[in-house]
């Protein structure tokens, strides 16, 4: 599980608009591309009960908080691929989270979200204390470390799957304790890998990062640092009271690439700083990298495609500029007659001539935007994930499980032969799970891989689904045929599609494993059937 906080960026809306926005966005039926959206909601800590109350409700008690210019929270929980929440593990699940920030008691209004390829629930939670109006930090400020820790929890109690280097885990005593098999990597901030999800090639921060971060670890002195920068084209530069490290013409602070290279720190530990003399490439932008090596084939093209986007906008540019100096080129000229032939009328024409032509230019600028504003506009590229999704599917789904995918591991869609010969399969699968997978685990995730080992058995799509709709009719509780199919749907997506693609490649079962796997079903099978009738062992 994932969890996110977001930030407000922007404040030049009011409390009212972005709290409205942000309720009327996470309970909206459906998203921008009019798919279905919202699977549940839900709200608590209300005195109204309509959506239209409590938001107006909620807008009204953050406005009340005068010092706190957003008191409004929005948090971002997201399951894995193979995880389907019910409605009650939503309920349950919010519950943990605001208990564990000590926001219990507050005005909070969630939702589950379905239109993407995992479940995310949104929780928007007003830190503005119903009764005492007190605006709560939460763990003085020190909330995403301890969301991480809720998460924990959640994972634990629910029967999820941890992340792989997730911060915290449980022991066996039931206690959230860090993880001591983490390893710590240190990443680019949201900014810049917004920048890296948008493009596919690596931010300046992440360059930055990579290259210097062990150079500027190990050094003992100023020197030390400025040389090993300069072999690996990075410059540090002092920039008022911090400092950056240059990677080309793009300046990076150094504390975004460490906290502990802080101009204060490092000179703690190096002495006070002195500045360092480079060669001339490392003032030359670096040529772009690819951020994965996933898909690397088509982000090539894609740089291709940027570069000659970027040329159109240039040339667009340049034209634009052109008949603007243009233009006031024919206005400096015409106001120059003008007032040589009109010198001798004296200063009173002359004003007059000049307010006029004053008049004209207006217009005539004007005029000139309102064609630029309607001549074609360069073409936009969008972002790689879509820009590769619509040349092939299966490759934008592979770039958006690229974290997952190792380099050497090759990634294709797998036909197993059929040689699982169960004609009702789910049951001795499930007991064939359950048994290798003793620990708590979602019903969820236990369908999913069932599913998985079911195709590796070789049977087909449509027999799987329609083993998941007859043996899975009370997960979760509540469902209808609609919902029991989708839900089949998504375990068989799973299981079939790039994720279950890329679990195979990782775990790369041979020939001899899958039968095994199947023997040990066929085995489990035989057994159930050699035991009694529950009415003839009372007999």
């Amino acid at each position: 599980m994932i969890v996110k906080k977001l930030k407000r960026t922007s404040f030049k809306k009011s409390k009212s608009v972005m709290i409205g926005g942000l309720v009327d966005y996470i309970l909206a039926e459906h998203d921008d591309r009019g798919k279905d959206k919202l699977a549940y909601a839900g709200s608590k800590n209300f005195l109204t009960t309509t959506v239209a109350a409590q938001k107006r409700e909620m807008i009204s008690l953050a406005e009340e908080s005068i010092q706190s210019k957003m008191p409004v929270t929005h948090w971002i929980l997201s399951w894995q691929e193979n995880e389907q929440p019910t409605r009650e593990q939503v309920d349950d699940a919010v519950s943990l989270f605001l208990r564990g920030m000590g926001l219990a008691e507050h005005q909070t209004v969630y939702a589950l979200h379905k239109n993407t390829g995992n479940y995310h629930l949104h929780i928007v939670v007003n830190r503005t204390h119903p009764y005492t109006q007190k605006v709560i930090q939460p763990h003085r400020g020190f909330d995403i470390n301890e969301a991480h820790k809720i998460v924990a929890e959640i994972e634990h109690r629910q029967g999820w799957a941890p992340q792989e280097n997730a911060r915290y885990r449980v022991n066996e005593q039931g206690y959230v304790v860090k993880n001591l098999q983490r390893r710590e990597k240190v990443k680019p901030k949201p900014k810049a890998e917004d920048f890296e999800n948008a493009t596919g090639e690596k931010s300046a921060q992440r360059i930055a990062q990579e290259r210097g971060h062990a150079i500027i670890q190990s050094a003992t002195c100023w020197e030390e640092l400025h040389a090993g920068l300069d072999t690996v084209g990075l410059r540090f530069v002092r920039k008022g009271s911090g400092a950056v490290i240059f990677v080309g013409d793009a300046a990076v602070k150094a504390s975004s690439v460490d906290r502990n290279f802080s101009l204060s720190r490092l000179s703690k530990r190096l002495g006070e700083f002195k500045p360092g003399f480079y060669s001339e490439w490392t003032f030359s932008k670096p040529a772009p990298e690819s951020v994965s090596h996933v898909c690397r084939e088509e982000w090539l093209e894609y740089q291709q495609e940027r570069q000659r986007v970027a040329e159109e906008k240039r040339r667009a540019r340049k034209k634009r500029e052109e008949g603007r100096e243009e233009l006031e080129r024919r206005q400096l000229e015409r106001r120059e007659t003008a007032t040589a032939r009109l010198a001798s009328h004296g200063f009173s024409v002359l004003n007059i001539v000049r307010h006029c032509l004053k008049e004209q230019e207006r217009e005539e600028k004007a005029a000139l935007r309102d064609r630029l504003a309607q001549s074609e506009k360069p073409e936009q590229l969008p972002r790689f994930k879509h820009w590769l999704g619509k040349r092939n599917p299966y490759l934008g789904n592979l770039w958006r499980f690229r974290k997952r995918i190792a380099p050497g591991v090759e990634v294709r869609q797998h036909e197993f032969p059929r040689v699982g010969t169960l004609a009702s399969p789910y049951a001795a699968y499930r007991n064939m799970v359950k048994k290798r997978f003793p620990e708590k685990m979602d019903e969820s995730r236990l369908d999913a891989a069932i599913a998985l080992y079911m195709r590796c058995a070789g049977y087909t799509v449509q027999e799987v689904a329609n083993e998941l709709y007859r043996h899975t009719p009370a997960r979760p509780k509540g469902q209808n045929r609609d919902k029991r199919i989708d839900y089949g749907r998504r375990v068989v997506w799973y299981a079939f599609g790039t994720a279950g693609d890329i679990d195979i490649a990782n775990i790369q079962p041979t020939p001899e494993q899958v039968q095994k796997l199947i023997a040990e079903a066929e085995q489990i099978e035989r057994q159930n059937q050699e035991l009694p009738h529950p009415a003839f062992r009372l007999c």
